[in-house]
């Protein structure tokens, strides 16, 4: 079996490392991006994105958005990375896959990437 591939855009410099720490350790090839390299995204050939909410003046929903309404990417999964209140109303607009709120436990992260893997086809679970 392949590894699964996952674009991790992070804003913070430190955890986006422990982030593809763990998911290295579970087996996935993680591809790390920061926001600067968020452009990557309209690119990429990954199993699943995991991108900050906070990654640049337009937001990481806006940029959801944008991957959703490109036909080559829209079955790439999303999940959202935030601290919102709101974060459910914010994956339900963009069409996000699905979220993990900060701070989150490690369990957490690894069981919403799974889940995302598994969904697959970029269906949005608030769809």
């Amino acid at each position: 079996m392949t590894q699964k591939k996952i674009l991790l855009v992070e804003t913070d410099d430190s955890l986006r490392e422990i982030v593809a720490y763990v998911l290295k350790d579970e087996g996935f090839d993680v591809i790390k991006a920061d926001p600067d390299m968020a452009f990557l995204m309209k690119y990429t050939t990954a199993d699943l994105i995991l991108l900050d909410e906070w990654v640049n003046r337009e937001g990481g929903d806006m940029m959801c958005r944008e991957i959703k309404a490109v036909h080559e990417l829209q079955h790439i999964p999303v999940v959202i990375l935030s601290t919102a209140i709101n974060i459910e109303e914010i994956v339900e607009s963009c069409k996000a896959d699905g979220f993990v709120r900060k701070p989150f436990d490690v369990d957490d992260l690894l069981g919403e990437v799974k889940r995302c893997l598994k969904t697959g086809l970029g269906q949005s679970a608030f769809a």
